[in-house]
């Protein structure tokens, strides 16, 4: 009985442990900065001839100088890509409208303001938001992909530091060829 009443004083120290540490961290993430309002929406998800195509809007809903809960305009915006996504990148655009398209460099590359954030190569959407004014963005692929919805993406707006990640309703992992 003892074995077992020390057993359990061991499993009731974790628990309260993790619970502690949960708390501490919820409350850590409650306090993050202002810059977490921002959003990505998934506008379209479509094929398009033999390509598949995404766009996504992201707005400023509260846009000022960075102070009193206002946001910065966004600078740019950052996707990390699978192999498999990078490999079939056909086209990245950006419109201010969702109407006319403006493209974009397909490079998938470091982006030297988030290196402290991510080892990984992003596409770097190089156009960012003005006011409370929404930016498309679109990408095209030549493979079908799956939504991931909780897929990773950096932020960067004026001279905010930090990382800015967001989860999106992005591009999953892995694909299938049109055929």
């Amino acid at each position: 009985m003892k074995h077992f009443f020390q057993k359990s004083i061991v499993v009731a120290t974790v628990f309260t442990f993790v619970i502690s540490l949960s708390s501490f961290n919820n409350e850590k993430n409650e306090k993050k900065s202002t810059a977490d309002a921002y959003t990505i929406d998934l506008m379209t998800n479509s094929v398009v001839g033999t390509n598949q195509e995404w766009t996504w809007r992201l707005t400023n809903p509260n846009p000022g100088n960075g102070l009193n809960g206002t946001l910065q305009n966004v600078s740019h915006w950052s996707v990390p890509l699978s192999a498999a996504a990078e490999a079939a990148l056909v086209s990245a655009e950006y419109s201010f409208d969702g109407v006319t398209w403006f493209s974009l460099p397909t490079e998938v590359e470091r982006d030297p303001s988030i290196r402290a954030c991510t080892s990984v190569d992003v596409l770097k959407f190089n156009v960012g938001t003005v006011g409370s004014q929404p930016t498309y963005y679109r990408a095209t692929f030549s493979v079908a992909f799956a939504v991931n919805p909780y897929a990773v993406s950096y932020i960067k707006a004026g001279v905010r530091q930090g990382c800015n990640i967001y989860t999106y309703a992005g591009i999953s992992t892995t694909g299938q060829r049109f055929d």
